[in-house]
């Protein structure tokens, strides 16, 4: 059985979305040097799981992939975001070098998720940056990303910002979070953004993010192996473009998790909030927190934001 990651829900019909399905791997997502190989995929939920309806179909993604750089490995951890009824959605286009990746964020648009066209991509790899994935969108104005970025020969996942012109015209203006700049030992070797919770989880300007966090790498018998990815929670400010406040420890982590436990959607519901997320790169699962326990939090946040942090 293949693997399925990713959950990205259609919130126009919470019960479809798209994911992504490794389709061939190398290595153990435990250490450093595994390559996946995916596509994405239609999804559809059934009871408490998410079921594949089929391949996504995209047209002219060819011409699009035609114009990377590298060896192509696949389709990567779609979000969907719908503006006046018409489905945008973004991924990352994925290729492979010897040592390295380059990363592109890819964009289709079309009625529906049946019904998608490429266009070009938003965010493009530089000498600095050797791509973008994981939108994380703010009132289709600003999006924050994962970009990776070289770091002494290291590759490094930080937070980046991004201005949305238009839906097919995104302008990188920042890197706003460097997890190698943090106190926190869940989030010090990688961040990447997932989802904006609802405006009723915020302080002032400063709205409630989930994110995602790395520790950094270890040594295990003299093998370098990878930290547990866990989610997490940051404040993002909408007027500054800063972020105040970030977790000092993660929000849960799953128990059958060796490494992975990556939050990628959530949804509101009349008295929670349940996180989709996945583990070891192959299970979708869901993490349910009450709206009572998350406002608590926020107001423990907003009488300690002041000292929580050193940026």
């Amino acid at each position: 059985m293949n693997r399925i990651m990713s959950l990205s829900i259609d919130h126009i019909n919470p019960i479809k979305g798209l994911a992504r399905e490794i389709i061939k791997s190398k290595g153990s997502v435990d250490v450093p040097g595994f390559v996946d190989e995916s596509k994405l995929i239609i999804v559809k939920k059934e009871n408490n799981s998410w079921k594949k309806v089929e391949d996504l179909k995209i047209k002219n993604i060819d011409k699009i992939i035609s114009k990377g750089k590298g060896r192509f490995i696949g389709l990567e951890d779609p979000d969907i975001l719908t503006i006046n009824g018409k489905k945008h959605v973004y991924f990352t286009i994925a290729f492979k070098y010897k040592h390295g990746y380059n990363l592109y964020l890819g964009h289709a648009h079309g009625n529906s998720l049946e019904n998608l066209e490429a266009a070009s991509p938003v965010l493009f790899p530089s000498k600095e940056i050797y791509g973008f994935k994981e939108s994380c969108i703010y009132e289709n104005k600003i999006a924050l990303n994962e970009a990776g970025v070289n770091v002494n020969n290291e590759e490094v996942s930080m937070i980046s910002l991004s201005k949305i012109i238009n839906p097919e015209k995104w302008e990188f203006k920042k890197i706003i979070l460097n997890p190698l700049n943090l106190k926190y030992k869940w989030c010090s070797g990688h961040l990447s953004p997932c989802r904006f919770f609802p405006k009723d989880f915020s302080i002032n300007n400063s709205i409630l993010c989930l994110i995602n966090g790395r520790e950094k790498d270890k040594k295990l018998n003299g093998k370098r192996a990878y930290g547990k990815f866990r989610p997490g929670l940051m404040l993002f400010n909408s007027e500054t473009c800063e972020i105040p406040w970030i977790s000092p420890e993660p929000l849960f982590e799953d128990p059958d998790a060796r490494t992975i436990t990556f939050a990628s959607d959530l949804i509101t519901n009349k008295d929670e909030i349940i996180i989709y997320y996945h583990i070891n790169d192959s299970v979708i699962k869901e993490h349910k927190i009450s709206i009572e326990e998350l406002k608590n939090k926020l107001n423990k946040i907003n009488r300690n934001i002041y000292i929580s942090i050193d940026i």
